[in-house]
């Protein structure tokens, strides 16, 4: 583990509290850092509150500068960031908005490796309006079949939908050319469930070029309870709300309502303030590393865990990138006892179906054990995984 690696991981007091476990989930969720748990402190110290009083000013910019940091990190416009309570709430919020430009024989094309989050309300929004479901399949590297693509848009397209990363095998779609083949067969509002990807890469949605972008604070060392949704400024613009309420409004009157300028049309009622600030602290905090190096040690960490990986017996990796999330099978070996193994040794994993009950079916797979890194991880950490690993097997398969 490299020296910064080291210093990052002593910002995180789970560490200090929990010394005999290796946490290895972080693709579910990240460790917070003290920064966020002060900042959290702090408020709920105070007599809280955001553009409702005057003495409240304080706290109303720090929640707007959360926002800046935001545009600032994924370079967007402030006014292009909403805020909402996850990335589940955000891809709804673009769902539901977008319902009133859906006719019935209209299509919706998605791709069969997405989270519930990014395939229900498609799925459902389809039903809602008698549209078409396109499902699309992957290639030998688990990434969007781009042939299969191409023959399914036309100018009934009106949504296309992929995730940046996947939860369940780490896999990165290449986006930018997924974004330009949609850009010339159709004229399709595009939406990126990116909140695999925000933690271990600087996502520049200049340069992806999509319509929306979803995400969870809390896959980025913040706060649980936070979403965004980043969107073009003319595509937020003609979003119907999912939400009406205080203080999206300009005027209501017994007849007719005037709804707010961007962002706050859409972030109807109390937002979620302390994870807000909270999260704004993070982003302040993270300016202060190198992110790139940061990462460089991480991905060694992860290679050298895959490399291992790959010299057990009758253990299938599913995707073959270099990822921090790795996704594995082992012949004869189910998934929940070697997680029940796993607890036992004080190693923090996930086993299952992932929120991903389409890709699993897609995998022919019952569920997998899921180990995921990030950048407070440590050689100690995956030797106490492997160790795990071996002491199971010998246990299962004897």
């Amino acid at each position: 583990m490299s020296q910064i690696n080291q210093k990052f991981r002593q910002h995180f007091p789970f560490f200090r509290q929990s010394p005999d476990w290796a946490y290895l989930d972080s693709a579910a969720t990240t460790l917070k850092p003290q920064v966020l748990i002060d900042a959290t402190q702090h408020f709920y110290s105070s007599a809280g509150s955001v553009h409702r009083s005057q003495y409240d000013l304080s706290q109303t910019q720090q929640y707007e500068q959360a926002r800046s940091l935001v545009a600032e990190r994924f370079n967007a416009k402030r006014e292009e960031v909403i805020w909402t309570s996850g990335t589940t709430h955000s891809l709804n919020l673009v769902a539901y908005g977008l319902e009133n430009q859906i006719q019935a024989g209209d299509e919706i094309v998605i791709s069969v490796a997405e989270h519930h989050a990014n395939f229900i309300p498609w799925q459902q929004l389809a039903k809602r309006k008698q549209a078409k479901l396109i499902v699309l399949p992957l290639n030998v590297d688990y990434q969007i079949d781009q042939q299969a693509l191409t023959q399914a848009l036309s100018a009934k397209t009106k949504i296309v939908t992929f995730n940046l990363v996947s939860n369940v095998t780490g896999v990165r779609q290449p986006a930018e050319q997924i974004v330009s083949i949609i850009r010339e067969h159709s004229s399709a509002q595009i939406v990126v469930d990116m909140a695999q990807a925000v933690c271990s890469e600087q996502v520049d949605v200049q340069k992806i070029r999509a319509d929306f972008y979803a995400f969870s604070a809390h896959k980025m060392y913040g706060p649980n309870g936070v979403g965004i949704l980043i969107g073009k400024f003319d595509r937020l613009q003609v979003l119907k709300p999912l939400f009406y309420g205080g203080k999206m409004l300009q005027n209501v009157t017994e007849t007719a309502l005037t709804l707010a300028e961007l962002p706050y049309r859409l972030e109807a009622g109390t937002p979620n303030i302390a994870g807000i600030i909270g999260f704004g602290e993070v982003l302040q905090w993270l300016k202060e590393w190198d992110f790139e190096a940061l990462n460089q040690s991480l991905y060694q960490l992860a290679e050298n865990t895959r490399k291992r990986l790959k010299n057990y017996k009758n253990l299938q990796i599913l995707g073959s990138q270099h990822s921090p999330t790795i996704s594995f099978v082992i012949e004869g070996v189910h998934h929940a006892d070697l997680s029940a193994f796993f607890t036992e040794s004080k190693v923090a994993i996930r086993s299952g179906e992932h929120c991903a009950k389409p890709y699993l079916r897609y995998l022919n797979q019952a569920g997998t054990v899921r180990l995921s890194l990030s950048h407070y991880n440590t050689d100690a950490d995956v030797e106490q995984f492997f160790t795990a690993l071996d002491k199971a097997l010998a246990i299962l398969l004897d």
